[in-house]
């Protein structure tokens, strides 16, 4: 037996068209509805009361509202790691309608490059810090640096 291959609405020559996910290209308008996996990273530019589960991209388990309308970033307001029109790849549409242009696709999306990032650049070899554990500290956080430098002044007292 075949597994289905997920499909969607587009707006192509002025009509509805589905077409599977793999085929959806930059540029598409996507018809999006309650149920509805996003299938690329998108603008919004209809929203009909929609929310989005984002929990796969950010981890928050509330669904989260968007719009189509543009919202300005106050100077000295830090950038939103999701805008409110945008919706993104892998993420479910838990209520209302919409559609959106599609700006990424495959692994130029964020959860794409999310993908990138935990293969590593080399191909998914991981090289090791102490033998035993990979050696993340090239792309290590802020928090992540402190700790360790606290771990070795705790080690040493």
């Amino acid at each position: 037996s075949q597994m289905t291959q997920a499909s969607i609405y587009v707006l192509r020559d002025g009509r509805e068209v589905k077409v599977d996910v793999p085929n959806v290209v930059r540029g598409d308008v996507v018809i999006l509805g309650t149920g509805d996996v996003v299938p690329a990273d998108m603008r919004l530019i209809e929203a009909d009361d929609v929310k989005v589960s984002e929990m796969a991209l950010t981890g928050e388990p509330d669904d989260v509202a968007k719009t189509s309308k543009l919202k300005f970033k106050k100077p000295g307001e830090p950038e939103k790691l999701t805008p409110e029109n945008m919706v993104f790849s892998g993420c479910s549409v838990t209520n209302g309608k919409g559609r959106g242009i599609v700006c990424e696709t495959g692994m130029s999306t964020r959860i794409g490059r999310i993908a990138q990032l935990i293969a590593g650049e080399d191909g998914g070899k991981q090289k090791t810090k102490c033998g035993c554990l990979p050696d993340t500290s090239a792309s290590a956080t802020p928090l992540q640096q402190n700790l360790e430098k606290l771990g070795g002044r705790i080690g040493m007292i």
